[in-house]
């Protein structure tokens, strides 16, 4: 193995075979041709390279490719016994049945560590229909403290496949480099339960599909996968600089990244997606804390697709193609102090300016409008925040038409933990939909469908020490509004604060407080049109004015459009839904016959004292 720089100068000289086989058998190298191989691109040279990997693995040397054609008409395997390989020629497989051209390590429970592996080029004589996974160009088994190197691997089903096999592929190096005409350039694997394939280091990739190659079959850059029961968890893949070139032509789609584990930290950097399907990302399973930064792409507007088995969100895409702006979170709502926001809707009803009250009870309401509330009892002004019972709590009210993420974040009196997260989903008629799968994920808990409040809450309660206080929320193409927030549910949360943010790419509208949704209001008003009678000195007239959401002890006022400054208006909160408006005329001598004139009547819920 090389081992200073000398020696790295020298593999990637013009030196001629002879030469260069001299140069490697003085570092104790094992060769093909020393059992045979030619590599002139003509003969079968498998039997000669398996019996060189084979004395490379027995002896504790390096495998050696001299530069060259090799075929091979069968997969060959280097065992781990081999210090690594150095190849300067092609491999080229010659078979057309589905095969795993080139095996590195021995698979099993063996670790195979500190590795060198220099300059890999696999190729297949016969492009892969991409019918068979079986079809594998490069399978590295059980890395450990290793370095790859890629240069070329081209034409099969899976380019490149790192599996942890009976135990781990981890904390190596990768350097990567043309993955063409694969159907997956990258396969992030486990094999078994007891395997895993975690912190991992990649370098460059160029993964690309000509023009009319499979071209109605899917295809992706980099995958992330696991055998059926095998572990899952795949985490902290940090990738350098990947370009992507997978010609996405219609039906097909051409997506960088499938991630089907359930591991966190996937970190992609300024990646390159040309003639790609606008999606950097694909999720099947529960990944989470997966980030994807976009230097180029043939739009703006790139996402990550969710597939209905999808189970948690919370992952970012950080566009920085011509969108500067989208490195930032927008922040949609805030009620930093909802002590100082809250107001008495009724006699026992507290409320909160901009939100909407909620509940998890139970309910026949149907409608955005029925499961929305503008005050509701069982919540209590503390002397910092807002004392809720256990199934009560507030909810900012979206329109989520266009933006489908959203970041929410709460505060307990003290930073004390708890609370869960509330969800309710509502189709274009603002009519709730009731339990449809795939609704809404959350990136750090299940949500799970509460029957009597027709609505979806945390699995579990927000706590710094479980990692899931901050949440991130995704909903469904099909969720047209929806409710965002927190509930006590496990028992009473003293709230202080709820701040919801959104993508920078939408400013969605929050409908609390409009004529739609008259909730987390404050102030009410109504107009009507009154043709006062005939009025002596000191003679009253009453109306009643329907105020949508008045109640008992709100403060009223009332204002004619008049120009006689003798008749006198008083307004009280008769009833609910209703101001009771009293005229007088306090002249002490004139009787005045008003024409019919604009009565504006607004009402003010207190603050709570």
């Amino acid at each position: 193995m090389p081992a200073r720089i000398d020696d790295l100068l020298v593999l990637n000289a013009n030196l001629s075979k002879t030469d260069f086989a001299k140069y490697l058998r003085d570092r104790e190298a094992v060769l093909p041709s020393d059992f045979g191989g030619l590599g002139d691109g003509v003969a079968d040279d498998r039997a000669a390279i398996q019996a060189a990997f084979d004395r490379a693995a027995a002896d504790g040397k390096m495998a050696v490719i001299p530069p060259g054609t090799w075929n091979v008409s069968a997969g060959v395997v280097l065992g781990g016994g081999a210090r690594g390989l150095i190849m300067r020629g092609v491999l080229r497989y010659t078979g057309t049945a589905p095969a795993t051209v080139l095996t590195l390590g021995d698979g099993g429970t063996t670790r195979n560590g500190e590795k060198f592996y220099a300059n890999l080029q696999v190729v297949r004589q016969n492009q892969s229909d991409w019918g068979s996974e079986a079809d594998i160009g490069i399978l590295a088994r059980n890395l450990d403290a290793s370095v790859l190197d890629v240069r070329l691997v081209q034409g099969f089903t899976i380019g490149l496949r790192t599996l942890g096999d009976g135990r781990g592929f981890e904390d190596s190096t990768l350097y990567l480099h043309r993955f063409l005409n694969n159907r997956i350039g990258l396969d992030i694997r486990c094999a078994t339960a007891t395997a895993w394939n975690t912190s991992v280091r990649y370098y460059g990739g160029h993964f690309a599909v000509a023009t009319g190659i499979n071209p109605t079959l899917d295809r992706f850059g980099i995958r992330l996968s696991a055998e059926p029961g095998a572990y899952s968890n795949h985490n902290r893949h940090v990738f350098d600089a990947p370009n992507f070139e997978l010609r996405q032509l219609d039906p097909n789609v051409a997506i960088p990244f499938l991630n089907e584990t359930n591991g966190s930290a996937i970190i992609g950097r300024a990646l390159r997606m040309e003639a790609c399907s606008p999606i950097v990302a694909r999720h099947t399973g529960a990944a989470q804390d997966c980030e994807y930064e976009v230097a180029w792409a043939n739009t703006y507007a790139v996402g990550i697709d969710y597939t209905a088995t999808a189970t948690r969100c919370g992952n970012a895409v950080l566009n920085r193609h011509r969108a500067p702006a989208s490195r930032h979170l927008r922040l949609l709502g805030a009620v930093p102090n909802l002590r100082a926001a809250a107001f008495r809707h009724s006699a026992t009803e507290v409320g909160v300016e901009g939100l909407a009250a909620v509940a998890t009870s139970t309910t026949s309401a149907t409608t955005l409008a029925g499961l929305s509330f503008n005050g509701l009892d069982g919540i209590a002004a503390t002397s910092r925040g807002l004392l809720l019972d256990a199934q009560k709590g507030f909810a900012f009210v979206v329109d989520t038409r266009s933006a489908k993420e959203f970041a929410l974040a709460h505060w307990l009196v003290g930073g004390a933990d708890g609370g869960r997260l509330f969800v309710r989903c509502f189709d274009a008629g603002m009519a709730v939909r009731e339990n449809i799968a795939g609704d809404v994920l959350a990136s750090l808990t299940t949500l799970q469908w509460n029957i009597p409040s027709k609505a979806w809450t945390g699995g579990a309660v927000m706590a710094d020490a479980s990692l899931n206080r901050r949440m991130t929320v995704r909903l469904a193409e099909a969720v047209a509004f929806a409710q965002i927030g927190i509930v006590g549910f496990d028992g009473q949360i003293e709230l202080e604060a709820l701040r919801l943010y959104g993508m920078p790419e939408h400013a969605p509208a929050l409908l609390c407080g409009t004529p739609i949704l008259p909730v987390g209001q404050r102030e009410f008003a109504a107009e009507v049109a009154w043709d006062l009678p005939n009025l002596a000195p000191g003679a009253t007239s009453l109306l009643d004015v329907a105020v949508t959401g008045c109640r008992q002890g709100d403060l009223a006022d009332a204002a004619l459009a008049s120009s006689t400054r003798f008749i006198e208006l008083d307004a009280a909160a008769w009833t609910n839904n209703t101001v009771r408006v009293m005229a007088r005329n306090i002249s002490p001598s004139a009787t005045f016959d008003l024409s019919s004139a604009t009565l504006s009547v607004a009402v003010r819920k207190r603050r709570v004292a």
